[in-house]
């Protein structure tokens, strides 16, 4: 009897000894923090089996859970799944309702893409326009600020510059460095991005060339007479393409005429020169009288308009006879203000004579100017044209502006092929041009080269797309701690271990030298031997 509960108490504990194996669970550390948007794939901890295991407490990013991987000797716990919230998660995961582990995940929010427009080369005063185009995969907030730099290390925040299209200054000439920190804000958290720099260069405007427009009224002088350049009229061309009529500011070479016969008159404005010629006669003559011979080239107006002597020529009248004169006629009035026939004076030498033209009320554009362009300059490869922003003007004979809200065209308005891409506007015959910038998809974008502000956080590199799940970790996880909760029943079941093994080996030894009954016979001798003596 002795030896059947020998027998099973060694048995039993034989089978405790194989117990610590099954509960030797291990957990590994935490993620390294990744955005929404990453997949996630991480081995949290190796356990029991077949061992159930579920989340007790806290929470796992909404999109990530738990998932297991049983083996012969082991089950490996994995948190798979893509983050969809930004946020810190900890949660607390049960082994067979015996043992847990905690497991905390960062999910930080998606970096926002950019999109940057091109840089300007513009003039003194021009308005221009630069901008950005962020987006996120998240469904964030996004916030934008611009910041300006010469080129130095050192920059500046632009106060109110806080929307993706910036118009910056350019009252003076130089070069400037603008560029835009966009964040992405999601659940109460943020993350930011710098977008590369944005060159603005303003240049001074220059005078390239003059040139004349109308010719003095008089241009026939008797010997001796000072020039009258009333009348003469500078068509000025500006290094910005630009250019304007002037009528005064200018210089003229020479003011005496004392050289009989054709004279050159040179004229200067800001460096640039053109010159008109004149008649100087020797003798004055007597006139008797003048009369129209033939009539100016135009003689239908629009009210407001000024007249245009051009083709017009008169018969001087003189005791020797008569000639025919074109230049030197100084005609009145020129400003033809009033509706209906005007009368037209045609002063030469003191004689006057007439002719009328023909003064109309009616309205006539004279050319479409582009005053602001459209809100949406940046689009990608098949966008259709938004022209929401676009203000048109034109400029009538009268050089009055009228605003033009509808009635012009838009031509392409399909966007289909990449890089700069020019917009022309079409109304009434009269056209003008914008340009836009096409691009066949969002790039990633990297942290700009030029300064980035020491206040702002610096741009993190955009990660990969989420790949498939591996079937193992592609790494050798390495034991961070064991299983809290069972510690101290682990080492309870080890030390009964140790003490079956110690039973075991003494049970063994003993059936070796016969058995129960002879250890019995030597201990009876042995304690019979102690009482003789």
């Amino acid at each position: 009897m002795n030896k059947k509960i020998l027998s099973a108490a060694v048995f039993l504990l034989l089978l405790l000894s194989m117990v610590p194996a099954a509960y030797a669970d291990v957990t590994y550390p935490d993620p390294a923090p990744l955005e929404v948007g990453q997949t996630l794939n991480h081995l949290a901890a190796s356990v029991e089996p077949g061992s159930s295991v579920s989340v007790s407490a806290g929470a796992l990013p909404p999109g990530v859970d738990l998932y297991l991987d049983d083996k012969a000797d082991t089950t490996d716990v994995y948190l798979r799944g893509i983050p969809t919230v930004p946020g810190y998660y900890d949660a607390v995961v049960d082994v067979n309702a015996q043992s847990s582990f905690m497991c905390s995940v960062d999910v930080e929010p998606a970096q926002p893409h950019l999109i940057v427009g091109p840089g300007v080369n513009c003039f003194l005063n021009e308005v221009v326009h630069i901008s950005v185009t962020a987006s996120v995969s998240d469904g964030g907030q996004l916030s934008y600020q611009w910041y300006a730099s010469d080129g130095s290390s050192q920059s500046s925040l632009i106060a109110g510059a806080v929307e993706p299209i910036y118009q910056p200054g350019t009252d003076y000439v130089g070069t400037t460095y603008y560029y835009c920190v966009v964040t992405n804000h999601n659940n109460g958290l943020e993350v930011s991005v710098v977008s590369p720099s944005i060159l603005v260069t303003v240049s001074e405007v220059r005078v390239s060339s003059i040139a004349v427009s109308s010719l003095p009224y008089k241009t026939d002088y008797q010997l001796g007479d000072a020039l009258n350049a009333e009348g003469l009229q500078l068509l000025v061309t500006y290094s910005n393409g630009t250019s304007q009529l002037i009528s005064s500011g200018y210089q003229i070479y020479p003011t005496l005429l004392d050289v009989s016969g054709t004279q050159t008159i040179e004229v200067s404005y800001f460096n640039q020169n053109c010159s008109f010629t004149v008649n100087v006669r020797e003798m004055r003559e007597v006139i008797d009288g003048i009369g129209v011979l033939t009539l100016p080239n135009r003689t239908a107006y629009t009210v407001g308009e000024v007249l245009d002597p051009t083709g017009l020529s008169i018969r001087v009248y003189t005791g020797a006879g008569f000639r025919d004169v074109s230049e030197g006629l100084v005609c009145s009035p020129t400003l033809l203000n009033q509706e209906g026939s005007q009368l037209i004076t045609v002063n030469y030498e003191g004689k006057t004579c007439t002719f009328t033209v023909t003064v109309e009320s009616e309205e006539v554009p004279s050319y479409l100017s582009l005053y602001r362009l459209p809100d949406k300059l940046n689009y990608a490869v098949g966008d259709t044209l938004d022209a929401s922003g676009l203000v048109l003007y034109f400029i009538s004979s009268k050089n009055n502006a009228v605003e033009v809200s509808d009635g012009y065209t838009l031509s392409p308005t399909k966007l289909e092929r990449e890089g700069q891409q020019e917009i022309t506007v079409t109304y009434g015959g009269m056209s003008c041009s914008f340009k836009v910038n096409v691009t066949a998809a969002q790039p990633s974008p990297s942290p700009s080269s030029s300064p980035v502000p020491t206040t702002v956080p610096t741009a993190v590199q955009p990660t990969a797309e989420p790949t498939a799940f591996p079937a193992v970790p592609t790494h050798t996880p390495v034991p961070s701690r064991t299983v809290g909760s069972g510690k101290s029943f682990v080492g309870v079941i080890a030390g009964a271990s140790v003490i079956a093994l110690v039973v075991l080996g003494a049970y063994v030894f003993i059936m070796n030298r016969g058995g129960f009954d002879v250890l019995e016979d030597k201990l009876e001798k042995l304690f019979r031997r102690n009482r003789r003596k």
